[in-house]
């Protein structure tokens, strides 16, 4: 009766935290951008595990994220992998690597140049290896204490293998477009969504779609209420993989 309670509640760790990050395709970079500060921000951390209480669970993950910046010129680094095996099957084996640079045309200029290159894997869609490169403008529309909102077109060149039966590659360009917008109502609540839709060029009908909102609510000082939602769309998935993943979260945050 033990070894299946535990099967089960593994299974549900596995769902909890493909929601959370292992189904998603568009990689969110917005949320790790870490100011205007100049200098090294950021985090870095590893973690292993490995349990036998009935049924082996190995757990293997890393996430470095990391932002430099110096005057008009702000580069971001984010690497995370992430691994988990319950017995002999794998349930997530997902990961990427991603490089930003961003360019002030001028110190306090509304437009930013910005590029970056992505390498990415994700077992659970098929997805031996996707290697992506992109370079356009990008907008702040306006950036107040209480509002902010970015926009950006960039161009993007995809090539993308699979591990379905015939080993697809595809090759094509993308247009990459977000919007990010924060909005702080008053010092106890805060929203904040962006939008990210990538469309072919040779066919507008292949396209993905990212969107996540959430919403922070500070009662008190020492405590808070976090509540987001996540959708992933893909119009043409690889076979036997479904077009919609979505994510529901709410966190309660004590701070002392």
């Amino acid at each position: 009766m033990q070894k299946i309670f535990l099967k089960y509640i593994s299974i549900l760790l596995l769902l909890i935290i493909s929601f959370n990050s292992g189904f998603s395709q568009i990689v969110n970079i917005e949320k790790n951008r870490k100011g205007n500060k100049d200098g090294f921000q950021g985090t870095a951390d590893f973690e292993f595990s490995l349990k036998n209480s009935g049924n082996k669970i190995f757990e293997l993950k890393n996430n470095i994220d990391i932002q430099y910046k110096k005057k008009a010129t702000t580069l971001i680094f984010i690497n995370n992998i992430k691994y988990l095996r319950l017995d002999t099957g794998n349930l997530i084996n997902d990961g990427f690597i991603h490089l930003r640079y961003n360019y002030n045309l001028r110190d306090t200029s509304f437009l930013v140049f910005e590029s970056f290159f992505q390498a990415q894997y994700n077992a659970n869609k098929l997805l031996k290896e996707r290697i992506i490169g992109g370079i356009g403008p990008r907008f702040r529309i306006a950036e107040k204490e209480k509002f902010k909102l970015y926009t950006a077109q960039l161009f993007m060149y995809e090539y993308e293998q699979l591990t379905d039966s015939m080993h697809s590659i595809t090759k094509l360009l993308r247009l990459d477009f977000y919007v990010n917008t924060y909005f702080t109502l008053n010092n106890k609540i805060s929203f904040n969504y962006i939008t990210y839709y990538q469309p072919a060029f040779s066919d507008f009908k292949d396209f993905r779609m990212s969107g996540e909102i959430s919403s922070r609510f500070d009662f008190t000082k020492n405590f808070a209420l976090d509540i987001g939602y996540s959708a992933d769309y893909d119009s043409k998935p690889p076979e036997n993989i479904q077009k919609l993943f979505y994510y529901f979260r709410t966190k309660f945050v004590f701070k002392f």
